[in-house]
């Protein structure tokens, strides 16, 4: 994908300290520079091999000549930055979005070349570090695309391996957003390029890697306004947000969600040309200034004493488990169905005698016939179980095929009082008085007072 002139300008502005000893630069297309454990630099020329160190600020030792391994710069991209990485053996180097890993022993005496990467491309502008002595690389752009992919250095392959995460991370990730956190083991990084809309957030949001879980997580919407012409530096566990045109600096703490105004003395770092790094509670801002080059310090403990909480950094998002949002969805689907089947359980008994009447003249012969038994005999009538059997006409010799015929017949004369006339058991079972074995039915005044106003012979 490329990137127009403005884009490398800007990203030249950025400073991303990734830890104590990591800075990436290069002064020269051949020649590379970096910051060292004492937050001073060191420099080499690709082409010579010509090495020196900052002993003070500006101040450089006779240069010394390192042996140049497997360096070609025709294997180097037009621009680039060199990533720089402090190990037990020395120091590690990689070019983001060629594969390219070179080594220089502690004693800085040989430079070498130690991958064999043949596939480049993917990850130009990713984010790379050092854990437990494994380079790891993040995110880039290439191809055509963004991505978050997770890739480490494998010594033994010298090749770049991927590593699978638990899920799916952000689309987009490039290394002036973000960087890695030693005191918690987790990558944060805000959105990349490719979010960018109008100069602004297209997508104000923030992620963290769990590096030991893998886990990737959407912590929420980004409370700050944040553009190109801002200035930001990582430093381990939190960034400095520069708004030049204020200048106002800015602390924003993903691990405990907090935006912090400086109000300190230490105005040097409001200047967007300096370089601050950290090692261990310490920061150290390297300046250059019309009378020469300085350095200060401030600890972090002072840094965070003298600014100022004005709000959260970013609005959490919201995670619903999906175990409970299953069970929401299957609940509510079965209130649902359930509803719909009490509703045509109404209706079926509305249609199941008498189709879709509403007159009770309509309903079956038989049943007309008990209705005018009790229409004539008056509400008092009460009947036993054979003389219901007889009006309905059931001739069954069978015990069980009599009393689900009779149930039938006196639940279809129910169901037409219940939902035309909002009656619940018109005909009712009662307890014989001389045998409280045997039932006798009857029929609710209600329903006798409705009955006695109706015409059945019509």
């Amino acid at each position: 994908m490329p990137k127009t002139f403005g884009f490398y300008f800007i990203t030249s502005l950025f400073c991303i300290i990734v830890s104590t000893y990591t800075v990436q630069a290069a002064t020269d297309h051949h020649i590379i520079q970096w910051t060292d454990s004492n937050h001073l630099h060191n420099q080499l020329d690709l082409i010579t091999g010509r090495f020196q160190q900052e002993k003070s600020p500006g101040q450089w030792s006779e240069v010394k000549q390192v042996e140049l391994t497997g360096v070609n710069l025709s294997d180097f991209p037009e621009e680039y930055n060199i990533h720089a990485h402090k190990v037990k053996s020395g120091y590690l180097f990689n070019v983001p979005g060629t594969g390219l890993v070179f080594s220089l022993d502690s004693n800085n005496k040989q430079f070498k070349r130690i991958d064999k990467t043949f596939y480049r491309g993917f990850n130009f502008h990713s984010f790379s570090f050092v854990r437990k002595d494994t380079l790891f690389s993040i995110g880039g752009e290439g191809f055509w695309s963004t991505n978050s992919t997770l890739i480490y250095f494998d010594f033994k392959s010298r090749e770049w391996e991927k590593v699978i995460t638990a899920n799916k991370g952000p689309a987009s990730l490039e290394w002036i957003f973000g960087g890695f956190s030693t005191s918690n083991n987790t990558f944060y990084s805000l959105n990349g390029f490719e979010e960018f809309k109008d100069n602004s957030f297209k997508k104000r949001a923030i992620y963290s890697l769990d590096l030991e879980t893998l886990i990737w997580k959407e912590l929420g919407s980004i409370n700050i306004e944040y553009s190109r012409d801002k200035i930001l530096h990582w430093l381990d566990g939190f960034f400095i947000l520069l708004d030049g045109d204020k200048p106002n600096v800015f602390i924003l703490d993903p691990i405990r969600n907090k935006i912090l105004i400086y109000e300190g003395k230490h105005s040097q770092l409001k200047l967007g040309t300096n370089e601050i790094t950290r090692g261990g509670d310490q920061l150290f801002i390297y300046r250059k200034e019309s009378n020469g080059i300085l350095m200060d310090s401030v600890s972090v403990k002072e840094l965070f004493d003298d600014s100022r909480e004005i709000g959260k950094m970013y609005t959490k998002k919201i995670e619903i488990p999906w175990l409970i949002i299953i069970s929401v969805t299957l609940l509510f689907s079965l209130l649902v169905a359930l509803f719909f089947f009490l509703l045509m359980k109404r209706y079926k008994k509305m249609y199941l005698w008498f189709k879709k009447s509403e007159r009770i003249q309509d309903l079956p012969e038989h049943l007309i016939h008990l209705l005018k038994h009790f229409q004539t005999n008056g509400k008092d009538t009460t009947l036993s179980t054979n003389q219901m059997n007889e009006l309905l006409g059931i001739k069954s010799n069978s015990f069980e095929t009599t009393r689900q015929q009779r149930s039938r017949d006196i639940k279809a004369i129910n169901d037409f009082f219940e939902i035309h006339h909002n009656i619940k058991d018109a005909i009712q079972r009662k307890n014989s008085v001389a045998d409280k074995r045997n039932l006798n039915y009857c029929l609710e005044e209600k329903a006798f007072k409705i009955l006695s106003k109706i015409n059945l012979e019509n």
